[in-house]
């Protein structure tokens, strides 16, 4: 959640702290949709675990964990839901 709020706070758009949080304030939008840039929230239940930065063709940007490097991974799972930032 810190890679895609520091991202999106560098073309002036504000962004909550939590994965969750981030995940509310964003349109959600159908996997037809979805367009390099928009969020990619991983869920688990009704609880949002994780969230990347869709980079196209099912492949992510995201940091595994708060100190790692970002990198550009495949989206490892289904339980995946999409967010546009507004």
């Amino acid at each position: 959640s810190g890679l895609s709020q520091y991202s999106y706070g560098r073309v002036g758009k504000r962004l909550p702290r939590t994965a969750q949080q981030q995940y509310a304030a964003t349109i959600h939008i159908p996997w037809g949709s979805k367009r390099m840039g928009d969020l990619v929230f991983f869920y688990s239940g009704r609880t949002i675990t994780h969230v990347g930065v869709y980079a196209g063709n099912w492949y992510m940007y995201a940091a595994a964990h708060t100190g790692t490097r970002v990198k550009k991974q495949r989206i490892y799972s289904t339980h995946v839901a999409f967010g546009r930032v507004r």
